[in-house]
């Protein structure tokens, strides 16, 4: 490798630069210090990898993350011990529960200054010393701390391959100091550089699963489809999607999964959930057989009211993490089977299914047509709000952009306003946290230089990671920035709306926002400030970093949402007329119809 060839006596820190090169996105995020500094330096002195200094470690997690969504490879980070790799933790968290890969990799002080070493029962020997493996366990599909370089050159091709097999994940690789300086050899390259492949799954067989959804689907009137994010990272989603087209199978998807689909086919009924369209959420109320393909199935989407959740349907859930069936083990509702969705098209190519589609799908067209998914009564002429902006901001985005959500009243605007289009859209759904999309966002235009690359962000999440303005204007980033400012954490003065009589203490009360365009001139940037709908032109997005700041009403609601207790399809704001009408069907055992009334 290059590497070698630059250095006669190769260390575990050329050894982890060799690997970069050979197996990952090759320009590593970074933050230095003294537990980490050889590593940094064999990257800078290897031609074939590079690193990016990001401001804060937590900006180099979520980085790292968007690089394996936009790109296929995995993200690398690489940072010094104690508070750098605790620094860590909410960017893995992020990997973790949206199935991610990416290699983490930490320094540690050396083996001969440890608490391990020493054996005494103290709380910290070396200087930062901190038990990283420990406290990331839960939340990573692998976490080791070597002790040499031929178990490191081991760790970091067995860590590979276990994130990017099965349920997909990150991990992370502890590496002492001493063990960054130790000679490798050459059969610790041979190790380490050996081709990194997808480890196989005890799962269902084919042709097993096929005969088990055949027999599910029997009898179905009603049947819908779920799918989910699994679906997406597996690659197949569009092969699910055109089965459900020729079938005749109505189909939903989740946050996670509708990225994936082209949501402008015939059969795509929106997305369920708290902040789903009210036709997708009627459209599972209705049904009497839901089979979910690589979809959590999480309480985001099953809101609400849980006894009043789809009462009239079975559930058939495929997924490759058996766990995510087998919660549900107390609901004889529900069953399902472990399988690699990257193989759906041979279950799906040997299941046989065919039902009379016309009475199913004329009644979905004609809630369709009377029930709209609510918030394009929002849109108003003359009045500037989030679904207004949303609507005359898409499209002027350039074709195909990858569009990164952050979390909160900006995630939801976005994903319930936002067209069909051939866009990538995405943003950090299990753990959501704020700040995301920023650093992700630099993380994408890096792996895609050539790519239109948007941020959208709220004030309240720009400002948990804002030090990543000097990273993009650094790197000279052509990232559009979007900023919903609604001077508050929206979504979360509307639950306290509903629960907390409106008393809004630490996300309007007491909270408080600098003023952007004196932000932006601190980093270089150009800005622009938008209160009208006529102030938003093509020109916004003329390539090149820019903030755009959207001037929001603070009191800006999300429309559709599911409330405690209610029916899923039952959301706020709440129809006087008798817009819930008892369905015109029954199934055995269940309900005989939905109750009109709100709550239960």
């Amino acid at each position: 490798m290059s590497d070698r060839e630059m250095s006669k006596h190769p260390t575990g820190s050329d050894l982890i630069a060799a690997f970069v090169e050979e197996h990952c996105f090759s320009d590593v995020f970074v933050v230095n210090g003294g537990a980490c500094a050889f590593m940094i330096d064999a990257l800078g002195r290897n031609p074939g990898t590079g690193y990016v200094c990001v401001q804060h470690e937590q900006a180099a997690a979520m980085s790292a993350d968007a690089i394996w969504r936009t790109t296929g490879r995995a993200g690398v980070t690489m940072v010094t011990s104690g508070p750098g790799a605790t620094n860590l933790i909410t960017g893995i968290a992020s990997s973790w529960f949206d199935s991610i890969p990416a290699l983490h990799i930490t320094g540690q002080v050396n083996d001969r200054e440890s608490k391990t070493t020493i054996g005494a029962d103290v709380r910290q020997a070396g200087f930062q010393e901190t038990d990283i493996v420990s406290m990331v366990s839960t939340i990573t599909k692998s976490a080791v701390k070597v002790t040499s370089v031929s178990e490191l050159a081991r760790a970091l091709h067995d860590s590979l391959e276990v994130a990017i097999s099965g349920r997909m994940g990150p991990v992370v690789v502890d590496v002492p100091m001493n063990v960054q300086q130790e000679p490798a050899t050459d059969l610790d390259f041979a190790i380490a550089l050996a081709p990194v492949e997808k480890r196989a799954e005890d799962t269902t067989p084919p042709a097993v699963l096929s005969s088990q959804l055949e027999s599910f689907l029997a009898g179905a009137e009603r049947p819908l489809v779920v799918i989910g994010g699994g679906l997406g990272l597996a690659g197949t989603a569009r092969i699910a999607q055109d089965w459900c087209e020729a079938h005749h199978i109505p189909y939903i998807a989740s946050w996670a999964g509708l990225t994936y689909l082209d949501r402008s086919r015939k059969g795509y009924q929106g997305s369920q959930g708290v902040y789903g369209s009210r036709h997708a959420n009627w459209t599972v109320n209705a049904a009497d057989r839901i089979l979910s393909f690589g979809s959590r199935l999480d309480n985001r989407q099953r809101t609400g009211n849980p006894r009043a959740y789809a009462p009239f349907a079975d559930f058939f859930i495929i997924d490759i993490d058996i766990e995510e069936i087998r919660k549900f083990h107390a609901d004889r509702r529900y069953d399902g089977a472990a399988f690699d969705l990257a193989g759906i098209e041979s279950v799906l190519e040997g299941t046989e299914f065919s039902y009379d589609s016309a009475p199913w799908v004329s009644l979905i067209e004609a809630d369709r047509g009377s029930n709209s998914s609510g918030w394009e009564a929002s849109v108003k002429p003359g009045e500037f709000n989030p679904y207004s902006a949303v609507t005359a901001l898409q499209p002027l985005l350039p074709q195909e952009a990858i569009v990164i959500a952050d979390t909160g009243a900006n995630l939801a605007w976005l994903f319930q306003a936002y067209a069909p289009d051939d866009s990538l859209l995405f943003t950090s759904g299990g753990n959501s946290p704020m700040g995301y999309s920023l650093p992700a966002a630099i993380g994408a235009q890096l792996a895609n230089p050539d790519a239109n690359v948007v941020c959208v962000i709220g004030d309240g999440g720009l400002q948990m990671n804002i030090q990543e303005l000097q990273t993009a204007a650094f790197y000279g980033l052509p990232i559009t920035i979007l900023l919903f400012n609604n001077s508050g954490y929206g979504i979360i003065k509307q639950f306290q709306d509903s629960n907390t009589s409106s008393r809004h203490f630490a996300s309007g009360d007491g909270y408080s926002t600098p003023d952007f365009g004196q932000i932006a001139a601190a980093y270089g940037l150009p800005y622009q400030r938008i209160a009208s709908v006529e102030e938003i032109t093509g020109e916004l997005f003329e390539r090149g970093l820019r903030l755009i700041e959207l001037v929001i009403p603070p009191n800006a609601l999300i429309t559709p949402k599911v409330e405690s207790d209610h029916f899923i399809h039952d959301q706020f704001p709440y129809d006087d007329s008798p817009r819930y009408q008892p369905l015109p069907f029954a199934y055995p055992g269940r309900p005989s119809e939905l109750v009109v009334s709100s709550a239960l």
